[in-house]
């Protein structure tokens, strides 16, 4: 039996991006933090908050015979279609996106790695593979280049400068996410589709708080509203 379910669930893997065949009774998104406590002379414990850390998204579920009479997601393939997809994103380590499209509520939408993966065969079912699957959150973390040019002048006159300052140096590329700090300018709105009413940011310092690909607005910042990623200057 086929239903018609207010919740997606969708993982992309490079192009391939596949739909969950059957959604699970619960999807557990932690959100942790790296906060440190000190115990400080006359004043007790304290507590020093630090950026979040990885989000962690895990459920269990079960690959289904998408020939039985189940309720199943349209567009369902036979389970070894999708142990076989988590086993190899595990093994080779690759990159991937986790899109909940929840109706009426809030979306995810994050870059991550399968970093835990397991499967189960029940006793009376053997057409059907249970699983648990646990995503975290992937943050790109590999340095821009960026090459120094000297004029003639700089060089003839300091020649090992010369060759010091033309060697690629390493530079650490701010990154839009979650969480991150930013400065807004010009309009927001009310909506990821441009929907009314809109305010003006003028050299706002806020946090993003929701990213959505593909929508004309994505980025979401702090309770103000949604605005495109050319108008954010990142700053940590």
């Amino acid at each position: 039996m086929r239903i018609k379910n207010g919740c997606c669930i969708y993982i992309k893997f490079g192009s391939k991006k596949i739909k969950l065949p059957v959604n699970p009774e619960e999807l557990e998104i932690e959100y942790p933090t790296n906060h440190q406590t000190y115990d400080v002379l006359g004043k007790g414990e304290i507590i020093v908050p630090r950026k979040p850390s990885l989000q962690v998204v895990s459920w269990e579920s079960f690959f289904p015979d998408p020939d039985g009479e189940r309720f199943v997601n349209n567009g369902a393939r036979q389970p070894e279609f999708y142990v076989k997809l988590f086993e190899k994103a595990l093994k080779m380590k690759q990159k991937c996106r986790l899109i909940i499209a929840r109706s009426g509520l809030y979306d995810t939408n994050i870059r991550c790695i399968v970093s835990d993966f397991k499967t189960t065969d029940k006793g009376g079912e053997p057409e059907d593979i249970y699983y648990s699957l646990e995503l975290t959150e992937y943050r790109s973390y590999e340095p821009k280049t960026i090459s120094v040019v000297v004029t003639p002048e700089e060089s003839a006159a300091d020649p090992e400068a010369r060759a010091a300052m033309e060697q690629t140096r390493p530079v650490e590329a701010p990154v839009l996410r979650v969480g991150a700090s930013v400065i807004a300018n010009g309009k927001y709105w009310y909506d990821s589709y441009g929907g009314k009413p809109f305010g003006t940011a003028n050299n706002l310092s806020t946090t993003v708080t929701r990213i959505v690909s593909g929508n004309p607005y994505p980025v979401c910042i702090g309770h103000y509203g949604w605005l495109q990623e050319s108008q954010l200057q990142i700053t940590g």
